[in-house]
């Protein structure tokens, strides 16, 4: 059987909990559970993002769901995955959040907080609390606020809104609702009642930084009866919600396929936080304090591996890179199997997996998955970990992790998951950024009009070949062109005409010389070919196979009554020359003018009434060829 779980935050102690009572019966039954999870922030781009991987999914190939929908604290996205899974038409199981077409499973937070509120009332007469509550949008945090405000209405009390501080089930959330209440002189509270017991470790931890003592000065309660607060000193008055036993029937109700809706009974703990004879067993005290000893110490390692992470992806400018280096920082995490799926576009049908790597094994792999495919693990009676891989609302993929239990004990794993996304972006900034720096490089290289190189990006090439030349003992030549009359043409048919007459030169050119040469655009209508020859014949012959080219193009009479015309001279240049590379264009250019002058001298005598001035001459002259014998 395959089991799709979805499940927000869950390294969180009350959802951790409920994933291992559902994999404990999944191991049993060597049925398969794929966790999908998601993590919330106050940025709906980024939920948004976290989201994307499931609403691609095709959910057809489980059997059956079960759906933590109370921790997916958005309600815009909450609707969004129980629409995705209603629409599989599977069973599903639905964890503390009531839907008529679900089999639901309730652990009765309304009723157990009744308790703890009418116990702190009746028992230690509170009279005035401070509510510190959970995120605006969680129903589970209205109802719990909710059965607060019924107990104080019952005996005769009431919940001020301004005594009721929001926040996000974490310990930072404690530390604001602190500040607020303190702000605003609001301290003369009896009572600081929690939305769960992270909160009231926030609130407790800077109640002693203020040198309030509890329950001296204050009771505090919180929620979930997590081992930080019932082995914490004062021990947190909480209610324990037995999530391993929710979880263990929210599986064997979606086996058992009933429509029977059940809830589990939590029970109210009484600690010293309000209770001054209750206290913790110090032997669990002792053990869970080595525990932790060995948590931190764990951490601290991982928390390392983190740091480098975060500072190796963020250097890199291809995936290339961040796909090679991931074997190691897998390794020091110790996950077992580690798989990442592209998806770039949902219309395709198969998605690319371009990294798939057991540690077991020598080397990655890659593959490609379909679609409407499960991904296909090492068989049953495994976890599958999927987690979005995204930047904001940016969507790359997700990842799988194949029997990695550590990611459901702390946050770690969430964070190098989010650096694994950060890496992505930052691949993509870094091409961003190349073309643009390509983009420039053309703009400043190029000759915007003949795309042939400009002074800055010939000198840059050219100047390196003809080191390597003189290195390599290579002689080299320099050709001079300069096209004939272009005034007249700007005249008579104007610039863009002209312009076109320039690009055409440079296009015959290009496709004349050897691609190991390089060309420029000298400026306005000259133009230097730089490139080796073994001879004064082979640039002869070089210049021969430009003007028969230009012969070509005039006969097809584009320019008609005028013909493109070119005054070519060129300059040998010996490999062990002192002189610099510019003195030798400077040589080719005299020779080039000397060219053109004995053209005009051998149209000298002709009859210029025959409106020879309104048209180009060819380069070569008519009658006679153009002397481009060596000085």
């Amino acid at each position: 059987m395959k089991i799709a779980l979805f499940v927000g935050q869950i390294y969180m102690y009350s959802q951790s909990e409920v994933i291992k009572g559902i994999y404990n019966e999944c191991k049993k039954n060597n049925d398969e559970l794929h966790l999908f999870s998601f993590y919330v922030s106050n940025d709906f781009k980024f939920d948004l993002g976290e989201y994307e991987y499931i609403r691609r999914m095709d959910l057809d190939g489980f059997d059956g769901f079960i759906l933590y929908a109370s921790a997916f604290y958005s309600p815009y996205i909450r609707g969004l995955l129980v629409e995705k899974v209603k629409s599989a038409g599977k069973p599903c199981v639905s964890i503390d959040s009531y839907d008529k077409d679900f089999i639901n499973i309730s652990s009765c937070n309304d009723s157990a907080m009744e308790e703890l509120v009418e116990h702190i009332i009746t028992k230690h007469n509170v009279r005035t609390i401070n509510f510190v509550g959970g995120p605006n949008d969680s129903n589970d945090a209205k109802l719990r606020l909710e059965a607060c405000r019924t107990v104080m209405k019952r005996y005769g009390l009431k919940l001020d809104d301004k005594r009721i501080c929001s926040g996000n089930y974490f310990v930072d959330s404690g530390y604001k609702a602190y500040d607020y209440f303190q702000k605003n002189g609001l301290m003369d509270a009896d009572a600081f009642v929690c939305i769960n017991d992270q909160t009231a470790m926030g609130v407790f931890f800077r109640l002693e930084e203020a040198g309030y003592k509890v329950p001296q000065d204050y009771i505090i309660t919180g929620f979930d009866h997590i081992p930080q607060a019932y082995n914490s000193v004062p021990s947190i008055t909480s209610v324990e919600r037995f999530e391993g036993k929710v979880g263990e029937t929210a599986y064997k109700q979606l086996v058992l396929g009933t429509k029977e809706d059940i809830k589990i009974v939590p029970r109210l703990f009484t600690g010293t936080s309000c209770c001054k004879d209750c206290d913790a067993n110090e032997n669990k005290r002792d053990l869970y304090l080595k525990e932790c000893i060995k948590r931190l110490m764990d951490d601290s390692r991982y928390i390392g591996y983190v740091s480098d992470c975060n500072a190796d992806f963020m250097k890199f400018s291809t995936v290339k890179e961040l796909y090679e280096s991931l074997p190691d920082y897998q390794k020091k995490y110790n996950i077992p199997r580690m798989s990442i799926v592209i998806d770039k576009n949902e219309e395709r049908r198969t998605m690319e997996i371009p990294y798939n790597y057991d540690i077991s094994q020598e080397n990655p792999t890659t593959g490609r998955i379909k679609r409407n495919q499960i991904f296909k693990g090492q068989g049953e009676g495994n976890v599958y970990i999927y987690s979005s891989l995204h930047y904001s609302d940016i969507y790359y993929g997700y990842i799988i992790c194949t029997n990695y239990f550590e990611a459901i004990n702390n946050e770690l794993h969430h964070i190098f998951i989010n650096s694994i996304s950060n890496a992505y972006e930052s691949v993509k900034k870094f091409s961003a950024q190349a073309e643009y720096i390509s983009q420039l490089k053309d703009l400043s290289y190029y000759d915007p009009l003949t795309k042939l190189y400009n002074r800055l990006g010939f000198f840059e090439t050219a100047e390196e070949k003809f080191e390597l030349a003189k290195k390599e003992k290579r002689q080299m030549y320099i050709i001079f062109a300069d096209m004939d009359r272009l005034k007249i043409i700007n005249d008579t048919q104007g610039h863009k005409k002209g312009d076109s007459y320039i690009a055409d030169f440079a296009n015959i050119l290009s496709d004349s010389i050897d691609e190991t040469d390089t060309v420029m655009r000298f400026g306005g209508d000259e133009f230097v070919v730089f490139g080796s020859a073994e001879s004064i014949s082979e640039v002869k012959e070089q210049i021969k196979l430009i003007q028969d080219e230009i012969i070509d193009f005039n006969k097809k009479g584009k320019y008609s009554p005028y013909i493109l015309s070119v005054s070519m001279g060129y300059t040998m240049i010996p490999y062990d020359t002192k002189k610099t590379l510019y003195s030798f264009i400077e040589a080719a250019d005299v020779k080039m003018y000397q060219a053109k002058k004995e053209k005009r001298e051998s149209r000298s005598g002709k009859d210029r009434r025959s409106g020879r001035d309104r048209r180009v001459c060819n380069r070569r002259g008519m009658n006679s060829p153009l002397d481009l014998s060596e000085n």
